[in-house]
């Protein structure tokens, strides 16, 4: 059985993000086929239940924690050099030193996001770089959009530097992986990149669970320490919530709120912030819709997968809906000025009969196209073509 030595910027567990949830399924997928070592460098406290599940699943793994002020440290070194803050940021001797000792023994170097991908330039051996998303193109959007003025900041640095470092990656590795076809193409590569889109987990085709409490609800989905997402619940409270019915509630449904998410619900009645939930799919399969509507960021937003797979009317902007792919008042509603956005969710609370027909249709499209059985065949098939059967 062929080795893979799995290198991630931060934990794949437990999957509560995009990221998260993305390489969680991955290394499950990867660890029914191949043997697989993670590399893994976090700043978090690291869950017990990571360590059943990395065993249950089979896999081995040799974690770096590093304390906050260890990645600030690195990433000032951006001053001194052309390389991206994130490159910098995620830049460790030891972890180099590792990698360099162990990676001959591996048939397969897989790297996660092009900030991890230092680890593994010019080492002799097959390389595969999971890109996810372009963060040079969707930075070059956010600075425009972003409302903070340090990330604006940031993305304008950024952009320009990971292009020419993502230009890199795509060159020096067999092959780059992206899940937004658009970003995938503009690179002009297609011998070097594949379009490999994400899942959902299929138990979410016969989900049923619903509460009455929530059926009022319009919900956003998402880690809430996030700034994309931060970005979009504080467009749509300034931008859509004045014009909303007023028995409507904007629910915002996912962990780690920062304070001024929080701040939200003091300074209006109609809006709740849960926090972390247990079962976060019983609020959105019970709510009147879910809406997306990103300013920025890039890539496949997983919550809108999981919303759609749940039989939801998503409302979602142009940005979040390209990467789907789904056919505009058939599969979901693809919107972006904010007061239609809040006359169709009126529409929806006062004449729920004229949108039935998305519910059912959202599920089946994600069900077709959007499942972690379709990825599997797809990932087994790009290493196949790296490293041979």
């Amino acid at each position: 059985m062929k080795k893979i030595l799995f290198i991630a910027p931060r934990l794949p567990y437990p999957p509560i993000s995009g990221y998260n949830l993305k390489n969680y399924w991955l290394l499950q997928i990867l660890s029914k086929h191949y043997i697989v070592h993670l590399v893994c460098i976090t700043d978090e406290h690291v869950p017990s239940d990571f360590h059943n599940w990395a065993e249950k699943i089979g896999i081995t793994y040799k974690l770096f924690p590093k304390k906050r002020i260890d990645f600030y440290v690195k990433s000032a070194k951006f001053i001194f050099n052309k390389l991206p803050i994130q490159v910098n940021y995620y830049s460790f001797p030891d972890v180099k030193e590792y990698v360099d000792s162990i990676y001959e023994e591996y048939d397969l170097i897989y790297v996660v996001l092009a900030r991890a991908a230092q680890y593994a330039l010019g080492k002799p051996r097959p390389k595969i770089v999971d890109m996810a998303d372009s963060l040079a193109i969707n930075y070059n959007n956010a600075k425009e959009k972003t409302n903070s003025k340090f990330w604006k900041t940031v993305y304008l640095v950024e952009a320009k530097r990971m292009l020419h470092y993502e230009n890199l990656c795509i060159s020096n590795f067999d092959k780059a992986l992206f899940f937004n076809m658009e970003e995938r193409n503009s690179f002009n590569q297609p011998t070097k990149t594949e379009w490999i889109p994400h899942g959902v987990n299929e138990s979410l085709f016969t989900y049923e669970k619903q509460n009455e409490k929530y059926k009022n609800w319009v919900t956003f989905l998402g880690k809430m320490d996030y700034q994309p997402n931060i970005d979009a619940v504080l467009w749509f409270v300034a931008n859509v919530l004045p014009h909303l019915d007023r028995n409507l509630t904007f629910g915002i449904v996912g962990a780690y709120p920062t304070k001024k998410i929080k701040s939200l619900e003091k300074k209006y009645k109609n809006v709740v912030v849960t926090g972390f939930v247990e079962d976060p799919y019983e609020i959105v399969r019970s709510s009147l819709c879910v809406v997306a509507p990103m300013q920025t960021g890039g890539g496949i937003q997983n919550k809108v997968l999981e919303s759609m797979a749940l039989g939801t009317i998503n409302i979602v902007s142009s940005l979040a809906a390209k990467p789907i792919a789904a056919r505009n008042t058939e599969e979901f509603l693809v919107i972006d000025d904010p007061v239609d956005i809040a006359l169709t969710i009126n529409d929806i609370y006062k004449n729920p009969e004229k949108y039935v027909h998305i519910k059912e249709k959202s599920r089946e499209y994600i069900k077709a196209n959007f499942t972690w059985s379709i990825y599997e065949r797809k990932i087994i098939d790009v290493i196949k073509s790296v490293v041979g059967d």
